[in-house]
């Protein structure tokens, strides 16, 4: 059995993904892989991603940044192979929205079984 000395990483890999602004047709993801220090935060790779719209969405608080799909701050640290997503803000809730759409069927059919009393 080898025993190799496996020296510290000095930087990280992560993939900073955001929705493209559609101005001619439909939305676009769009992903940028970085390559930043070890002790790299989110607001370290905004900035290295260079996009001041990320920046502006994110200030404004019509976007909101995730770590695969989890919530994270722009203090919150990043590990290799991370994937940074900046999310727009939810126009409902999903929840209210089904809710909504599963009543309108229900008195659309008439079935009083599931009818809130």
């Amino acid at each position: 059995m080898s025993s190799e000395i496996v020296p510290p990483q000095e930087s990280i890999e992560i993939d900073v993904c955001w929705v493209a602004d559609p101005t001619h047709g439909a939305p676009q993801v769009r992903c940028e892989r970085l390559k930043l220090p070890v002790q790299a935060t989110v607001a370290d790779a905004l900035s290295a991603a260079n996009r001041p719209e990320l920046g502006i969405g994110l200030a404004n608080g019509s976007l909101s940044a995730a770590v695969f799909g989890e919530a994270v701050t722009l203090q919150s640290p990043l590990y290799m192979g991370d994937r940074v997503e900046l999310l727009a803000r939810l126009e409902a809730d999903p929840k209210h929205s089904r809710a909504r759409r599963a009543e309108v069927q229900r008195q659309r059919r008439g079935d009083v079984r599931w009818q809130r009393r």
